[in-house]
């Protein structure tokens, strides 16, 4: 039997577009639904690159919380700095002299009368608060007195030791002038004129 194909050939411009839209049709549906090429592909690409996103911003997330913490931490520390550690004049004026107090008396030494300075410190814009005794001690309780001063929780800096007098050569004394400062962040006026006579302004130099 003789297949007779002429009523095809008449009809090619009929069926041939609907068989090739049709091949095409299954072929983008074939493209689309493969596992390497196509929408699914693209939507896993999107899907990992979503991921990989989101791993990146938890990430800045943790590391934002860690610098939040740290400044938090930070910001606690200078508070404790400034209230505790500088803080008013009249708040730590009491502990100031208790720990000069108790310094010399641990060293078995006994000052005199105490004076006061006070002036602005322009680096760190604070008040350096200085206390001036003399003393006649021998070396090893200016020692001991400078060990006590240093481990007090106080935060107290020994300037200088200026030799006032000569050595007793019968006791081995010597007369020394101290002066300790520290830093006060604020301070009441009419205390430190009472105290200090006011604030030394810092002379600021010129020049000629």
């Amino acid at each position: 039997m003789t297949l007779d194909i002429r009523p095809w050939r008449r009809l090619l411009a009929v069926w041939l577009p609907a068989v090739v839209l049709c091949a095409l049709t299954a072929g983008f549906y074939v493209w689309q639904t493969s596992e390497s090429g196509g929408r699914r592909a693209q939507i896993r690409h999107q899907i990992e690159d979503l991921e990989e996103e989101i791993a990146r911003l938890e990430q800045l997330q943790q590391a934002a919380a860690s610098d939040r913490e740290t400044v938090a931490e930070i910001d606690s520390k200078f508070n404790i700095l400034y209230n505790d550690v500088f803080g008013d004049l009249d708040q730590r004026l009491t502990r100031i002299l208790r720990a000069v107090g108790s310094a010399t008396r641990e060293a078995g030494i006994l000052p005199g009368t105490f004076s006061y300075t006070a002036s602005e410190d322009q680096a760190t814009g604070f008040i350096r608060f200085g206390v001036h005794f003399s003393v006649d001690a021998e070396y090893i309780q200016i020692r001991q007195m400078l060990a006590a001063l240093q481990s007090s929780t106080e935060f107290l800096v020994v300037e200088n030791l200026n030799l006032s007098g000569d050595e007793d050569p019968v006791s081995r004394k010597l007369g020394i002038s101290v002066n300790i400062a520290t830093f006060v962040a604020e301070a009441d006026a009419s205390q430190l004129r009472r105290l200090t006579g006011g604030i030394q302004k810092t002379a600021e130099n010129t020049d000629g």
